[in-house]
């Protein structure tokens, strides 16, 4: 198909030479015009590929036209043509949207190389973004499927432990002789039943608490927690396994270690899960060793002094090309000794899941047939400071934004002058509220305790975020300012990646700015 070009010029012989040698020679098809005026009205009532257009021309000059024409047609090529030698407005013309230019006395077949090259450009870039938004709309289907399966997953689990546990109950009902008597052949088969039941709903909550981990709706409680003392009860738990296995359970840390900033229950799910895998997979008469150390700043590689904790075994090992994928969600190592101790794969990637959200790191060295060693990081307690779940789905998301190339809007909500308790009741009221006006499954709300402000993470650009923010505020001024002696203040400040933002810190800072203003 031949390219439209518009050449522009003040000179009639020149238009008329242009026109005659770019029909003979190239495969265009040529439009004349002969000032920055005239192009300006051919260019809003016609489709050009490209405009070649002259630097000195009465009324309106190439710089002008340039500029104009990379405003309100940004898609149109542009190549300036000039007699003065200056480089100046050359350079001036590519700053303004310019794709070449070139010098007179024109050499036709120069010109020729130049526009055909700045065209070949302009259908690679015509390709690439094609290309680009079918993956984007590609990526909003997988994303659009991922968002049922997980809400599918998280229903299924939490609608299926109900029943289980009314089966349970009736089997444990009729093992303990409620029903009448059991003879030795029923109670076996109950048995097995209740084992099953038991197994069923260890994959249940497994499925259930990395559906919340992934969608940021889990709770956490951080306070300072002991990590060793941690350690110690775990292990004491887990002894009664190893002691079945004859495997040696150790510890080595410091007499004085600082606490660590983390939700105690969270992170004896991640020790249980991380020392239980240690047993089930050391052969009769191993050895474990868990290793508390403090890992200084330097060494660390995330926000200030760590803790770590490595468990040592001396198990089956892991081979080296399953070492990246280990923490994958259902991911399991091929092999007997696997196969026998079952399992969902899903333990890892939980683990990883609540470590991430400590703001810590995980990650494992292994050798086969000598033993692996998993080993994580903690923060360390510094007073008050700001809740890392926060920063964790900050920094989540943001990632995931820039990776998929869609837009990401912060919205912060703050309720003042308000007594404490007053507040307290507002800000639950106003969650719920602010749940039914997020547009997406996916978006996440958060609260901030220390600050008493809501967040929530919308994968919404400016237009959408308009939309969800008119949501908000029309449930605010409907639902929440009845009822109260002192009428509330609630404030809401957004910004939206990558309009308004393009790091973390930017789009953090502009929420911030206009939730104070």
């Amino acid at each position: 198909m031949e390219s439209r070009i518009l050449v522009v010029d003040d000179e009639k012989e020149i238009r008329t030479f242009l026109s005659m040698a770019l029909n003979k020679l190239g495969d265009y098809r040529v439009e004349l015009a002969e000032n920055g005026k005239d192009a300006l009205q051919r260019i809003e009532k016609e489709e050009f590929a490209l405009v070649l257009t002259d630097l000195k021309m009465p009324m309106m000059d190439g710089l002008q036209l340039i500029d104009q024409i990379a405003k309100s047609k940004p898609e149109i090529l542009t190549v300036l043509m000039t007699a003065h030698g200056s480089i100046d407005s050359a350079l001036e013309a590519m700053k303004l949207g310019a794709s070449d230019y070139i010098t007179k006395p024109l050499n036709i077949e120069e010109l020729l190389v130049r526009l055909q090259k700045v065209l070949e450009e302009k259908q690679r870039f015509v390709r690439l973004r094609d290309f680009a938004a079918q993956l984007e709309k590609a990526n909003q289907e997988l994303r659009r499927i991922d968002d049922i399966k997980s809400e599918f997953i998280s229903v299924a689990s939490h609608e299926l432990r109900t029943p289980l546990a009314a089966i349970k109950n009736a089997i444990l009902l009729i093992l303990r002789g409620k029903t009448g008597e059991v003879n030795e052949t029923q109670a076996k088969f109950l048995s097995m039943a209740e084992r099953n039941i038991n197994r069923l709903t260890n994959i249940l909550n497994d499925l259930l608490n990395l559906s919340r981990i992934e969608s940021g709706r889990v709770q956490f409680n951080f306070q300072n927690v002991i990590l060793k003392e941690t350690v110690e009860f775990i292990t004491s738990s887990l002894r009664a396994q190893a002691d079945a296995k004859k495997i040696q359970l150790g510890i080595e840390a410091p007499e004085q270690l600082p606490a660590v900033y983390g939700d105690q229950e969270k992170i004896e799910q991640i020790l249980t899960n991380l020392i239980g895998n240690a047993i089930k997979f050391t052969p009769d008469e191993g050895h474990i060793l868990i290793t508390i150390k403090l890992l200084p700043r330097n060494e660390s590689e995330v926000h200030g002094d760590m803790l770590s904790a490595s468990i040592k075994d001396t198990g089956i090992g892991i081979p080296k090309e399953h070492l990246d994928a280990i923490f994958e969600k259902f991911y399991q190592v091929e092999g007997s000794l696997h196969r026998s101790v079952g399992g969902t794969g899903l333990g890892l990637a939980i683990t990883k899941g609540l470590v991430e959200a400590h703001q810590g790191k995980i990650w494992v060295e292994s050798e086969v047939g000598k033993g692996s060693t998993f080993t994580f990081t903690l923060p360390i307690s510094k007073g008050e400071r700001r809740e890392p779940y926060f920063r964790y789905i900050f920094d989540r998301e943001f990632r995931r934004a820039r990776q998929n190339l869609s837009p990401l809007t912060l919205f912060l909500i703050e309720v003042l002058d308000q007594e404490s308790e007053g507040r307290g009741v507002l800000i639950d009221q106003l969650e719920e509220g602010i749940k039914k006006c997020l547009c997406r499954k996916a978006d996440i709300l958060l609260r901030r305790k220390k600050q008493k402000i809501l967040a929530a993470f919308c994968e919404a650009d400016l237009k959408g975020t308009q939309v969800i923010l008119q949501r908000i505020e029309g449930e605010i001024e409907k639902n929440l300012m009845q009822g109260w002696d002192l009428k509330p203040v609630i404030k809401v400040g957004t910004a939206t990646y990558p309009d308004e933002a393009l790091t973390k810190r930017e789009l953090f800072g502009k929420a911030k700015e206009r939730l104070r203003r």
